[in-house]
């Protein structure tokens, strides 16, 4: 007894050791940085002590696939076999809406889209842009178009990075946008690092789906179920009375 009280504490004791270092794990951030120019692209990803290039990544090597002749089936079994699937019915949405009607599922649409919309806002949250440095370089034909062709980029990209900046938390950036009156063409490039914590996304989408599940999923099934009770007790009364008329 005395050994297997030991072997039973030892087991404990590396399991909780083990679910300690999966947590500091969930706990350390991952990063990522993305070089892009024109002449390279790069995408690398950093997490403990790992080094994992996505882009470029390893070439995988491609065997030839052996092609087989599609086989002909013949009508009679075509026609079988299309007789055989089974018609879909309406389904749960469809089960709803005779529950409740439009409004029922405007207002579990409108739940769900607030639902999402309070996901999607802790998700900017806990992206971190430790890093984003930007440089484009506008040309056209000649310097009327290059000037039109500058507007129209600085229209396009400033607010794109005024939403980032507002949304999520951007500690070092640089932006340089200008027209360029003697080069051929148009470049871009850009250097960005930035890192996320997966506790944080695995706690927001818990929450998500838990909110999703109790706040939707089982308010649509208690619905349900009340409607499909009131139609029962509907078809008992029909009954009842078509068997009074009768006697």
């Amino acid at each position: 007894m005395i050994v297997l009280k030991i072997i039973g504490w030892v087991l404990l004791g590396l399991l909780g050791l083990l679910l300690a270092l999966i947590l500091f794990a969930l706990c350390v951030k991952v990063r990522f940085r993305i070089e892009y120019s024109s002449e390279n692209t790069s995408v690398l990803l950093k997490w403990l002590f790992l080094k994992i290039p996505i882009y470029p990544g390893k070439p995988k090597e491609k065997k030839p696939k052996e092609e087989k002749p599609p086989e002909e089936k013949p009508q009679e079994e075509e026609k079988e076999e299309k007789e055989k699937k089974p018609k879909q019915g309406g389904g749960f949405l469809q089960t709803l809406y005779d529950a409740e009607g439009v409004d029922g599922l405007l207002a579990i649409l409108q739940k769900v889209l607030s639902y999402t919309k309070r996901f999607f806002g802790g998700a900017y949250r806990g992206f971190v842009v430790d890093e984003l440095y930007l440089d484009v370089r506008c040309t056209k034909e000649d310097a009327a178009a290059t000037a039109i062709y500058y507007g129209e980029v600085c229209a396009v990209l400033f607010p794109l990075l005024g939403n980032l900046a507002s949304k999520c938390k951007l500690k070092k950036y640089d932006f340089n946008i200008y027209p360029d009156f003697i080069a051929r063409f148009s470049d871009a490039s850009f250097v960005t690092s930035f890192h996320i914590t997966p506790m944080y996304y695995i706690g927001i989408t818990t929450a998500y789906v838990c909110r999703l599940l109790f706040g939707v999923l089982i308010g649509m099934l208690v619905k349900i179920s009340g409607a499909n009770k009131e139609k029962k007790s509907s078809r008992n009364e029909n009954k009842n009375t078509k068997e009074k008329s009768e006697g």
